[in-house]
């Protein structure tokens, strides 16, 4: 009777371990709803999926196959932003069970470009929904990514490269609705708009006696902040002159020489910048070649009156 016994029991486990789906999803069996859920790390709220993090090679033991994305998600996922030549793969980031509906990151990972995909279901697993979350680089610098809080906002997140040395950030807030469609809640964003200045030290401390910005027209700009120390000064500078053909811009940190007077040496090349201060303005000028910053023809020079706070 007990080797009776002992056939059932290793049928049954055979038959368990026939039943349990690969950590892939690579099975010509249709998957329950259970077993996808299981081929995602799964984590509890808040989550944040970073470009750095999205960059990173995922092992290709992981990636799930199209049939299962089929099954659970949709077969077009991500594909109307590959070429047809490029057929992306898909890798299981995250699971991030809510209280109404259920939260899939899915990335996206082809020749041209990789993409996270944040899909929606409802708990029983149907498939409702899903957004661009994140991608790498763009060609221009330009990445996403994006965070799902506690009460299930989610906020994407769109850097732009604007020059070497600084970005524009927009902040877009969205709600779920129970038929998974997103609304846009709200907005934050630096970006310049057409005809405006971004001003990368805008938010830093003022209280300096000269920290102030200084304007010439609207495209003109000499903007002074708090140094570190009582004798330095951070600023900024950016110029439009003869209807855009000449542009200038350069920030560092300066440091004054004198009750009114302040200098600027840029320590990789012979660019200087003599700033003269007054109640109500601040005059500067070039004491060495600027034209690693500068178009060939203008110079930083100018009086720039002060701004009222």
């Amino acid at each position: 009777m007990n080797r009776y016994l002992l056939i059932f029991f290793f049928a049954g486990v055979l038959a368990a371990c026939k039943s349990k789906p690969s950590k892939t999803g690579d099975t010509d069996q249709p998957l329950t709803y259970e077993d996808f859920e299981q081929l995602f790390p799964q984590s509890a709220l808040p989550y944040k999926l970073s470009a750095e993090l999205l960059a990173e090679k995922t092992p290709d033991s992981v990636r799930l196959k199209a049939a299962v994305i089929k099954q659970f998600l949709t077969d077009t996922l991500g594909k109307s932003r590959f070429p047809k030549s490029d057929v992306p793969k898909y890798y299981p980031l995250q699971y991030v069970p809510g209280a109404t509906m259920n939260f899939f990151v899915v990335k996206a990972s082809g020749k041209t470009g990789t993409l996270a995909y944040l899909c929606f279901t409802d708990k029983k697993g149907k498939y409702l929904n899903s957004m661009l979350a994140g991608h790498t680089a763009d060609k221009d610098g330009t990445v996403l990514y994006f965070s799902l809080d506690s009460k299930y906002v989610i906020k994407t997140s769109t850097e732009r490269k604007l020059t070497a040395s600084r970005s524009a950030l927009k902040e877009d807030f969205y709600m779920i609705n129970p038929d998974g469609a997103a609304t846009l809640i709200m907005t934050n964003s630096n970006e310049p708009g057409p005809g405006q200045l971004f001003n990368p030290i805008d938010t830093l401390p003022r209280k300096q006696k000269f920290s102030a910005d200084y304007k010439s027209g609207e495209m003109n700009l000499v903007s002074i902040r708090d140094g570190d120390e009582p004798k330095t000064f951070r600023f900024f500078i950016s110029f439009s002159k003869d209807n855009g053909t000449c542009k200038g811009e350069l920030s560092g940190v300066g440091r004054y020489t004198g009750t009114n007077k302040g200098e600027y040496q840029d320590k990789e090349s012979a660019c200087g910048i003599a700033f003269q201060f007054s109640g109500s303005r601040v005059n500067i000028r070039e004491i060495g070649g600027c034209g690693a910053y500068r178009n060939i023809k203008c110079f930083f020079e100018g009086g720039f009156a002060k701004k009222k706070k």
